[in-house]
């Protein structure tokens, strides 16, 4: 279907799937070759067979490159830009192809920018980095969706029906408990106010006053002070915190509850859920009554006014744990269904909508019943995609969201370091998509270092050029698999400058593994010393101490290029000559008589020799 429709050339074949504008009238290899078959049905002899073969190889061209790229969105053009990027498949094929900007659209309307793939040699293609956008409507009221699951289907129950919810922006619960006792400061501190953004000024002092109504803050008089700390949210509004480091510098500890939040990637994405539902508690913190011994050290200053929380106020080092904590003994009390919670975000899945439409009721009666508040633009579901502690989540999958991709792509050149830290700040969180994180923003990175000076030359913006096309086609990761049916397979590789590892799972009926992971770091001390074995062995260690994290203690087969020296690892034969300790010796060797089956030089499944072209 696809090759009848990319015949049709790019006018035609818009109609058919979207409007892209400016429109290119340039021929396409699809229109090229449509060309030579209609010309082909017209000849005979010699010339028939040589037209059909040159046919057929435009065919085969047109398919492998489909095949490669099909992620990303392509237009035929002779346009030489000034970005140039490399496109290649799992065939380990590969397109020298421009990266621009333009105008897309889906339905003529509404347009948006977006990065498209363009040469003379592309086919016209929509890719999934565009479609996955949204869908549409057509004249025939027919809905569209391509790669997501968002389209509203008939009859599903949505949770922020229900009643109860709030529609007011600033709602705040009271939770039905004593006022809590908190850990109070081992000595006095007191921080003048320092200058605000003139931009948060007005909305703050209306934040105040709006806090003070509801009870939130209060007028006082206290020896402590600590200054205002306005922090814009992703919603362009403010958000009213306050600077407590200094005051947390002389707080008590207390046991941290939180719970990891690469642990609850793990947790869901073993669950390989079909539908899921997010409800988001508003303003946790200020719905926790604090005990009135405990508020003076909260105190903060406000044009000319002396105030002090009597709730539970954010930025302070204990706020996260206790209100967790909190959350979780009233849905605990509840016997809430099946859920994971970080804080006051929660998610519930399950494998019909309706299922999980009752799980998400259940937890949202037991929070309002405990006194919390929660806004209706705060719960979303049941859906089948999903966004959940700011990740993507389908099936069981978890990405990037569109909106990060877009946003990080979008970035120009640093031209300080902090601004070169910032955008590693950016990217950072989502290494475990990107194979050879470390080793690519390795350059970055050294910028970055107090004793450098800030310097930007060819090196650094090739890393940053390239760490930006990775996020842009970054894979899904998961879901989490078990059972005797799974094959859990451990890629690892030492190179110049760093170890990577990746552990995939494939399960009958599929005909390629999926990755569950990218790990990467640079050598430290003296590892960059190493032999080129004893790297590869460091490797593959961590590489099973890692991948055990995600699998558990499942059999994995180890797949290394430059591990022939297992088997006189095993029996103890390590040469004098590598060096590393016997203590490491041991310590690395450890984990592979647990949990690694076997090891062979070549990949079983379709991954290629580097797991790198198959990652699309």
């Amino acid at each position: 279907m696809l090759w009848n429709l990319a015949t049709l050339g790019p006018s035609q074949y818009a109609t058919f799937i979207a409007t892209i504008h400016p429109d290119n009238n340039r021929e396409t290899v699809g229109s090229v070759a449509n060309k030579l078959r209609n010309y082909e049905s017209m000849i005979s002899g010699p010339m028939q067979a040589q037209v059909s073969a040159v046919a057929k190889e435009l065919r085969e061209k047109m398919e492998e490159v489909t095949e490669e790229i099909r992620e990303c969105t392509l237009i035929p053009s002779e346009y030489v830009g000034t970005e140039p990027i490399s496109i290649a498949g799992v065939t380990g094929g590969s397109q020298e192809l421009t990266l621009l900007e333009a105008e897309v659209s889906l339905t003529g309307k509404e347009w948006q920018k977006h990065p498209i793939v363009t040469g003379s040699g592309a086919p016209c293609i929509l890719g999934i980095d565009f479609l996955r956008n949204g869908y549409y409507k057509d004249s025939k009221g027919l809905r569209w969706a391509f790669g997501i699951a968002a389209v509203e289907e008939e009859g599903i129950k949505k949770l922020n029906s229900l009643p109860g919810l709030s529609e007011n922006p600033s709602a705040v619960g009271l939770l039905k408990v004593e006022e809590q006792q908190v850990p109070v400061a081992t000595s006095t501190v007191h921080r003048r106010q320092y200058r605000t953004n003139q931009d948060a000024v007005i909305p703050i002092h209306k934040m105040i006053r709006e806090l003070e109504s509801q009870g939130v803050v209060s007028k006082t008089h206290s020896p402590f002070n600590s200054p205002i700390w306005p922090v814009r949210k992703p919603d362009r509004e403010w958000r009213l915190t306050v600077d407590y480091c200094a005051l947390n510098e002389v707080t008590p500890p207390l046991s941290a509850a939180v719970p990891d939040m690469l642990e609850l990637q793990y947790e869901l994405e073993s669950k390989a859920a079909k539908w899921y539902a997010t409800i988001d508690i508003a303003n946790a913190f200020f719905s926790i009554p604090l005990a009135a011994e405990c508020r003076p050290q909260f105190a903060f200053t406000w044009r000319g006014m002396q105030y002090t929380w009597k709730r539970l106020p954010q930025g302070w080092k204990h706020s996260p744990t206790i209100c967790h904590g909190l959350i979780q003994a009233a849905l605990e009390k509840g016997e809430a269904p099946e859920h994971l919670q970080y804080i006051d975000d929660i998610i519930v899945w399950g494998n019909t909508a309706m299922e999980v439409f009752e799980k998400g009721e259940k937890i949202i009666h037991i929070l309002l019943k405990a006194g919390f508040a929660i806004k209706q633009s705060k719960v979303k579901g049941s859906a089948r995609e999903i966004q959940f502690l700011g990740v993507k989540w389908q099936d069981g999958r978890h990405q990037i969201p569109t909106e990060v991709i877009n946003k990080i792509t979008a970035m120009s050149p640093p031209t300080s370091k902090k601004e070169t830290q910032a955008f590693l700040g950016a990217i950072g969180f989502w290494r475990m998509h990107i194979p050879e994180y470390s080793q690519i923003v390795r350059p970055l990175y050294l910028v970055t270092h107090k004793k450098n000076d800030f310097h930007w030359g060819p090196e650094e913006q090739q890393a940053f050029a390239q760490i930006k096309q990775e996020i842009a086609h970054a894979v899904a990761l998961g879901p989490v698999r078990t059972g005797p049916d799974v094959k859990n397979v451990l890629y690892s590789a030492a190179g110049n400058n760093g170890l990577s590892w990746s552990p995939w799972q494939k399960v009958p009926g599929e005909t390629r593994g999926r990755p569950l992971g990218f790990w990467s770091r640079s050598y430290r001390g003296s590892e960059a010393n190493y032999t080129p074995t004893a790297k590869e062995i460091l490797a593959a260690y961590e590489g099973v101490q890692a991948a055990s994290e995600v699998i558990g203690t499942e059999a994995q087969l180890l797949l290394a290029p430059r591990l022939p020296v297992l088997g006189w690892m095993f029996k103890g034969m390590v040469p004098s000559t590598y060096h590393a300790t016997d203590t490491m010796w041991s310590k690395w060797i450890a984990p592979h008589y647990t949990v690694c089956l076997y090891w062979k030089p070549k990949s079983p499944w379709d991954f290629g020799d580097n797991y790198k072209l198959a990652r699309r």
